[in-house]
Formats: C-alpha cells, sequence, structure tokens
C-alpha cells in the first residue's frame, strides 16, 4: 500500500478501488485518518 501523503506513515487501507476515475484507489491512513488517491500503476 502506498505511504500517506500527509504523515508518511505506511498504515494505511485500501478504501475503495475507484477513486474520481478509474485509475485511481481510494485509501486512508489507519494513523492520522487522512482520506487519499493514489494513482494505480499498470
Amino acid at each position: 500500500a502506498p505511504p500517506c501523503p500527509r504523515c508518511g506513515s505506511a498504515a494505511t487501507r485500501l478504501t475503495s478501488e475507484f477513486g474520481a476515475t478509474a485509475c485511481k484507489a481510494l485509501y486512508r491512513c489507519t494513523d492520522c485518518l487522512e482520506p487519499f488517491e493514489h494513482v494505480k500503476e499498470i
């Protein structure tokens, strides 16, 4: 899983396979609770 862009924590979890576009996934940091999008790797 990608690290949190806000706090840098590796404790993140996938919340949705698809974000605003099909090439992004939604994650949430379990430390600071910040939701963020991550571009999927091909």
